[in-house]
């Protein structure tokens, strides 16, 4: 897979490419170098591994569940962090560009946590730990899919290839490898349940920002069914408010200014005396 490079030009400045990433990439690339880094260097990588992994019946039996969590940061050699990596930074930056720190994040650790979770319940009595993020980077192309479909990559640098076509087939080849009764110590149920999970999510619109506006077209959207109209004001209001929604139907969250979000979340608490979600 490759992106085409265009130079914009020597600017007098060099700023480090990790640096020119946002937040939330960052975040997830540094966290995983530098304790991917300390695992190696520790010389108790079993021990790691075991502590910090996810072994499926230390967190049924032992209530270990933060291994749910830690699992994510921990990789077993070079190329799997290397890949894993490659794909966070490839795909990653687009969709938090798109979504914001804050939905990229949760969506991340929703897709990865829940891929851990489910191979849990497959696996109750293994006590061998899955480590790595690929539940979480295999739910970021599921929505790299869903939001850039017809998006060109290149296998080997030669072959294009659309983006769904490749989310497709990745999808294919870890439903039949879940159903594989050979050994692995790649958990493709791990990569499947994560794709699952992310497909759920972006169906769905189950985002921070999908869950905001679906609140505000339950709460709002709907004011003329339970109250009356006191005076002028507050039918300005609502006309306000319709206009509003209205724009957020046709284009998503992302489509509203900050001023027009502040003005949803005013009304909703004039209208209804309640405090909308932060």
């Amino acid at each position: 897979m490759r992106y085409q490079y265009t130079s914009s030009g020597f600017k007098g400045r060099f700023t480090p490419p990790i640096l020119t990433l946002n937040g939330g990439v960052r975040f997830l690339l540094i966290v995983n170098v530098v304790v991917f880094i300390l695992t190696e260097l520790s010389g108790q990588k079993s021990s790691f591994f075991l502590s910090f992994g996810l072994v499926p019946n230390m967190v049924w039996s032992q209530l270990k569940i933060w291994q749910l969590f830690t699992y994510l940061f921990i990789h077993g050699g070079f190329f799997h962090i290397f890949f894993n990596m490659f794909v966070l930074w490839m795909f990653g930056k687009d969709l938090e560009n798109q979504w914001g720190t804050k939905d990229f994040l949760i969506y991340y650790f929703v897709c990865g946590m829940g891929a851990g979770f489910i191979t849990v319940l497959f696996g109750i009595n293994s006590i061998i730990p899955i480590v790595g993020a690929s539940g979480a980077i295999y739910g970021l192309l599921v929505a790299y899919g869903f939001t850039y479909p017809n998006r060109l990559v290149y296998l080997y640098g030669l072959f294009p290839l659309k983006v769904k076509h490749m989310v497709l087939g990745l999808g294919v080849i870890a439903f039949f490898a879940s159903m594989s009764a050979s050994q692995s110590n790649i958990s493709h149920i791990t990569h499947i349940s994560g794709m699952i999970i992310g497909l759920i999510m972006m169906y769905f619109n189950l985002s921070w920002s999908g869950l905001k506006m679906w609140y505000f077209k339950f709460r709002l959207k709907n004011i003329s069914q339970q109250s009356t109209i006191n005076n002028d004001k507050e039918k300005q209001m609502r006309q306000k408010v319709d206009e509003i929604l209205d724009k957020l139907n046709d284009n998503g969250w992302e489509s509203i200014t900050e001023k027009e979000e502040k003005y949803l979340n005013q009304a909703s608490k004039k209208l209804f005396g309640d405090r909308p979600p932060n």
